[in-house]
């Protein structure tokens, strides 16, 4: 197999943008090299899995130049030239697709130039390209202040100052582009810091809390919001729906907050990009997440809010953005329990088979290796549900906490004891070694194997004061994970009870 990186590149591509690419590098203006053109005719005849010993430097080597010796060096030069060119071709696409960023450039460039009558028309070809955006992100708020501000430095040099009104009309261009920076910058602020704090819970990062904490004070988001609210242009409302989400959680006790972020989404999807609505649904569910988690087990309001935002973004895709089309698999495992807690295991079954075709390539095969176990778990069948796990071999690391506890919980079910206490000794010792695991969720999964053992103790004495003792403990235990199945073991050993007396 042939180990070079524009492999990967070449593997994405589609048959049409193989058919451009070949134009490309056939052209005399990006490469003069015959060579160039048959080894890249050669290898992509393997498109798209490029798995064969014929991609050996060798077999390359003898296919282009049969009559010569193999030459590594000519051979490694010919690759890097190759991937040089698949390069400049991807980002030739780029810029054809981009086609806001590629007026800027063009502007910039007439601008170095000085040709004046050149600028000012692409000016207004970008304007016309920007004004005809159906919504606003913070690409187009960045695309916008670098317009702004080019058209009121480029005047400032070359036109000449006659009123002031034409003095106020040049302000009123940079003004606007700063107003449209300051929205960049709190939509990216808001974005990344989330994601940072995200990152950070997920792999028990302080440090990194820290920083945020220290970044947001800086700011009285307050304040900005009314500035944003008195200069007030296209993309407000994206801008509002940000500082929405960062108030819900800053004043997380109060779910008006949340009913305020909720309406200024829902209202406003038709002016949002694909990567907003995906970050906006994100903050929406990770409320109602973080929500539930601290109401008492039997308070439904947002385990039902959550699954229903939940059928809401999968319809409509707020899934996918414009960097990824697949189903980010944290998400894809955060549906999967909620709908085994909602008890829609009809509707797991059909969610299993339509959207575990837009996991990743790479990550598919096993991911749905454990959804069939969880399912089969969840409906009782707990010999095929061992029999899925079995065939799981991924080292995803936010999969492993819940094969370790579903293995536990099978064990149970099958009264295999033994091997149930065997898998809770070694699970204690994993997320005693782990430091990527937080101790929030060390917490919930500990607490899991300490009732499973209590639950397998019962079983030696079938104590009615044991088990009674057990069920005020587990109501009483806030952080815990599978609460349900566990709830479910208890009422059952009490309802056994109750029919022995």
């Amino acid at each position: 197999m042939l180990d070079y990186a524009f492999i990967e590149l070449l593997e994405s591509l589609t048959r049409d943008e193989i058919r451009s690419l070949r134009k490309f590098i056939v052209s005399p203006y990006f490469n003069k090299s015959a060579k160039v053109v048959k080894l890249f005719d050669i290898i992509i005849k393997y498109h798209p899995n490029f798995e064969s010993p014929k991609l050996a430097k060798e077999e390359l080597h003898k296919k282009i130049t049969p009559e010569l010796p193999y030459n590594e060096l000519t051979m490694r030069r010919l690759l890097y030239d190759l991937q040089q060119l698949v390069s400049k071709f991807i980002r030739q696409q780029y810029i054809e697709r981009k086609d806001a960023e590629s007026a800027l450039f063009t502007i910039e460039e007439l601008a170095v130039r000085g040709s004046e009558r050149m600028h000012a028309i692409t000016i207004r070809e970008a304007e016309k390209i920007m004004g005809s955006a159906q919504m606003i992100d913070a690409d187009a708020c960045l695309n916008n202040f670098k317009l702004e501000t080019e058209k009121f430095y480029f005047g400032m040099i070359n036109d000449k100052i006659t009123k002031k009104s034409f003095v106020d009309t040049e302000a009123g261009k940079l003004i606007k582009g700063i107003t449209y920076f300051i929205s960049y910058f709190m939509l990216e602020a808001i974005k990344h810091n989330d994601t940072l704090l995200n990152y950070s819970r997920s792999f028990n990062i302080q440090r990194n809390k820290k920083f945020i904490s220290q970044f947001l004070n800086l700011f009285d988001f307050q304040r900005l919001e009314i500035f944003m609210k008195s200069h007030a242009m296209a993309g407000s409302e994206i801008v509002r729906a940000y500082i929405n989400s960062l108030k819900a959680y800053l004043y997380f006790e109060n779910d008006e907050f949340y009913t305020e972020l909720k309406e200024s989404v829902v209202n406003h999807l038709d002016q949002f990009s694909q990567t907003d609505k995906h970050f906006l649904f994100s903050k929406l569910s990770g409320y109602c997440i973080l929500k539930r988690d601290q109401l008492p087990p039997d308070a439904m309001k947002y385990e039902r809010e959550l699954f229903e935002l939940y059928k809401i973004l999968l319809e409509n895709k707020y899934y996918t953005t414009e960097a990824s089309k697949f189903m980010p698999v944290d998400l894809y495992r955060n549906i999967l329990i909620q709908s085994v807690k909602m008890k829609e295991l009809r509707w797991l079954e059909d969610f299993i088979e339509d959207y575990g075709r837009e996991l990743h390539p790479a990550r598919k095969a096993d991911i749905l290796n454990f959804s069939y176990a969880y399912l089969n778990f969840a409906r009782g069948n707990f010999n095929d549900s061992l029999s899925w796990l079995s065939r799981i071999r991924m080292e995803e690391f936010s999969y492993h906490l819940d094969i370790r506890s579903l293995y536990i919980m099978i064990y149970f079910e099958l009264e295999e004891y033994e091997s149930a206490l065997a898998a809770v000794k070694a699970f204690k010792k994993y997320l005693n070694e782990n430091t990527m695991v937080s101790e929030d969720k060390k917490t919930s999964y500990e607490n899991l194997c300490k009732f499973v053992t209590k639950l397998v103790n019962y079983q030696g004495s079938n104590s009615k004061t044991d088990i009674s003792s057990l069920a005020v403990q587990l109501k009483k235990c806030r952080n815990i994970t599978s609460r349900s199945w566990l709830t479910e073991k208890v009422e059952h050993f009490e309802r056994s009870i109750r029919k022995a007396v």
